[in-house]
């Protein structure tokens, strides 16, 4: 569902910047772009360095466990996609500046339109693939979350577990014998 909305807002995009935006003006957005493009790989590469979470997995429950891992694993490659997108989208962009827009507007409108939607597309995507993946990296802290609060909660339960038998135990210990209690008597007798 996320990479069939994604496909279609990227194509909408470009169909809308190949129609409705004339490559001579994006010149003078490549600069912002080129920066939030490079910020982007940036915070990508700084979220890369960080890897499994360093959790006790023993006390994990395993099928959650297991969950998390290939969560994490899924995550990473979609990160090496976005590093990827986003390199093919820079590229481009210092292409484009290079050449410059004196040079650009000698190509033939069709050219020109055909490369304003190629932007407009590869920006789309690397923004939605972005996105995406901060999606995805709120689920897997709701998953860790929900992991650690369960180890927790066992460690708690056993704990408190292990107390009630010490205390039964030592009621036990105490050799309590049952008293016999006799019926109530009336007031006045």
């Amino acid at each position: 569902m996320a990479r069939a909305t994604t496909i279609i807002v990227t194509l909408l995009t470009a169909t809308l910047f190949a129609w409705a935006v004339p490559l001579a003006r994006l010149y003078g957005a490549f600069q912002p772009l080129i920066v939030t493009l490079s910020i982007m790989v940036a915070a990508v590469f700084v979220r890369l360095n960080r890897g499994m979470p360093a959790l006790e997995w023993k006390s994990l429950d395993p099928d959650k466990r297991k969950e998390l891992t290939a969560s994490i694993v899924s995550v990473t490659t979609e990160y090496g996609w976005i590093i990827g997108i986003n390199a093919v989208a820079l590229a481009g962009l210092v292409t484009l500046s290079v050449i410059g827009a004196t040079d650009a507007a000698l190509w033939s409108e069709g050219v020109r339109r055909i490369v304003a939607g190629t932007v407009g597309g590869l920006v789309t995507l690397c923004a939605a693939r972005m996105a995406y993946v901060v999606w995805r990296d709120i689920d897997i802290v709701r998953l860790q979350k929900h992991l650690i609060d369960g180890a927790a909660s066992r460690e708690t339960d056993e704990r408190e577990r292990a107390l009630a038998d010490d205390k039964l135990a030592s009621m036990r210990a105490t050799n309590v014998r049952p008293v016999d209690i006799k019926p109530p008597k009336a007031w006045g007798e």
